[in-house]
């Protein structure tokens, strides 16, 4: 059985939407952030050294990183990856390592100009 360790308000949606979309069974444990500081709770450095999410466990398997996480699900079922290793995989690259690249980024700044109460589209045109 798949297990992802999923922290309130962080990339572990994504794993989660990825093991929805390949329709694999899997469970998960939950963790909240302190609603003062937004850090991770202790619990989770019992996982990962850092309190870190997502982490996904698949028997002896224990992985971190998002897209680490996600490559090894499209591996492991031979789904959702690309067609081919020429043009597909390259294309398949691009589009996993974009979300951190080039939207997660401006999803941040948006998030913390939200909690100064800062309107984003002052920044983003």
């Amino acid at each position: 059985m798949l297990t992802v360790h999923h922290l309130n308000n962080s990339r572990s949606q994504r794993v989660l939407w990825m093991l929805e979309e390949l329709e694999l069974p899997y469970e998960i444990r939950f963790y909240e952030r302190d609603k003062r500081t937004m850090l991770a709770p202790p619990e989770l450095k019992q996982v990962h050294p850092l309190g870190k999410s997502p982490v996904l466990e698949d028997g002896g398997v224990k992985l971190v990183e998002t897209g680490a996480i996600c490559e090894y699900l499209v591996e492991k079922t031979g789904r959702l990856g690309p067609a081919d290793q020429g043009e597909g995989l390259r294309r398949y690259r691009q589009f996993l390592h974009y979300a951190e690249g080039s939207v997660m980024p401006v999803l941040l700044l948006m998030l913390a100009l939200s909690k100064t109460h800062q309107s984003p589209r002052l920044l983003l045109g």
